[in-house]
């Protein structure tokens, strides 16, 4: 099977192929879930929330400190963007809600 590409303008002009009528009537019970994952607290613990296309920051409190870093940590992390201080506080939010890791 071939992959087709378009231009951005190109997909400006494609014609809207969806029955908004259609998705406007219809009742709940006629939406199928089942390939929907349950959610758990583990997807809950490492989702991001983004509005805008921009990732929402998180309120807690946060404390500054002094931390050694390996030199290669820092680099992967500064390579990341400006962001990386906050980018090395994701990763470890991630790791401290990962079930048993340091039982």
């Amino acid at each position: 099977m071939a992959i087709k590409t378009y231009t951005l303008k190109q997909v400006r002009r494609l014609k809207d192929r969806t029955d908004w009528d259609y998705i406007r009537n219809m009742k709940d019970e006629d939406v199928d879930y089942s390939d929907i994952p349950e959610v758990t607290d583990d997807i809950l613990h490492t989702m991001k929330v983004y509005e805008n296309g921009e990732l929402l920051k998180r309120t807690n409190h946060k404390t500054s400190v002094n931390l050694k870093l390996d030199d290669e940590i820092l680099d992967f992390f500064k390579g990341k963007g400006a962001d990386w201080e906050n980018r090395i506080n994701e990763a470890l939010i991630q790791v401290v809600n990962m079930r048993n890791i340091f039982a």
